[in-house]
């Protein structure tokens, strides 16, 4: 059979590159209705949420490979579909996007460069409604602003005040939405109902700083002996969602130099997300209790203690000591 010929095939290579297709494809976008242009991309958008959901089920599942790993190929696949759709909506609509854009360019510019703050307000506000970093009942810190979510709006975000422990103050907070995009988020409860809390308690190094981690944690399993199996399958129900790992439930003591005179003895402990306050004094008060009492390590042994020595009886006078026979 005679091969083909070899001057067509290079012409036809040569006129199927990357960029006659998406030129083609460009202009066969170009060409539809806007009614064509509204199905393709429910139908673009639709399928992707079915590709997304089946890749999330895909890595969720057990199976072999560290959390870490599926978690990295989890948003690689995640971010690659995104970008993919993007790019598809943006050919779809390129020519009702270029022809908007050029209509409203000049009122955008006057528009963002006199309300710049209401339109920084609103952008703050988008990106809390989309990226959700927090909601109602959250408790957040932003800056030196930390409290519990009790409002939020298009323009700014109420907070209930708390102090260093957790407790309330009864002080609010109130900071404009814009802060969102210019400060970072601790979000204090974002493990849901139960939370990994933390309580120090400074001693001089020169005590006895072993018995004092001892008693602090021994302190937190008495406390947290009710809910320790409750908040560890709540973490690990966690782990398989969210691939993440989390610490283990049991409490944790450790040892935190500050400087030469202070040592900080720290407890990492679970408890209830509005427990907090509780939970923590309650450990607190329990590890005072016990470190009140004496150590029995320190207590001298009973064989140990010198024994009073007994008083050897005195002589008897010679004229006592002489045998019976002998008295006259």
């Amino acid at each position: 059979m005679p091969f083909p010929n070899t001057h067509m095939l290079d012409e036809f290579f040569q006129g199927f590159s990357m960029r006659a297709l998406l030129l083609s494809l460009r202009a066969g976008f170009t060409q539809l209705s806007f009614l064509g242009h509204l199905a393709l991309t429910v139908f673009v958008l639709i399928t992707a949420m079915i590709v997304s959901r089946l890749i999330s089920r895909y890595y969720r599942k057990p199976g072999t490979g560290t959390t870490e790993a599926k978690r990295m190929a989890y948003l690689v696949a995640r971010n690659t579909l995104g970008g993919v759709t993007a790019v598809l909506l943006l050919f779809i609509w390129a020519g009702e996007l270029r022809t908007f854009a050029l209509s409203i360019a000049a009122l955008a510019a006057a528009v963002a460069i006199v309300c710049k703050e209401f339109f920084m307000n609103g952008l703050g506000s988008l990106m809390r409604a989309v990226a959700r970093p927090y909601s109602i009942g959250d408790v957040i810190e932003l800056g030196a602003m930390k409290g519990e979510v009790l409002e939020i709006d298009f323009l700014s975000t109420r907070l209930l005040e708390q102090g260093p422990s957790g407790y309330v103050t009864g002080r609010t907070y109130e900071f404009p939405n814009m802060m969102v995009l210019l400060n970072p988020i601790r979000k204090l409860s974002h493990t849901g109902r139960f939370v990994h809390e933390l309580v120090r308690v400074p001693m001089d190094p020169a005590g006895n700083v072993a018995r004092a981690e001892r008693l602090l944690r021994e302190a937190g399993e008495t406390v947290c002996a009710d809910w320790i199996e409750a908040a560890d399958a709540h973490f690990r129900r966690l782990e398989s969602s969210h691939l993440i790992a989390l610490p283990e439930s049991r409490p944790l003591a450790m040892i935190e130099p500050v400087d030469p005179k202070r040592v900080d003895i720290l407890l990492r402990f679970p408890c209830q997300s509005n427990r907090r306050l509780a939970t923590s004094q309650a450990i607190l008060h329990a590890y005072y209790v016990l470190a009140k009492e004496p150590d029995p390590d320190e207590l001298p042994d009973e064989q140990d203690t010198p024994s009073a020595e007994v008083p050897a009886p005195a002589a008897a006078p010679e004229s006592m000591a002489a045998p019976i026979g002998k008295i006259i």
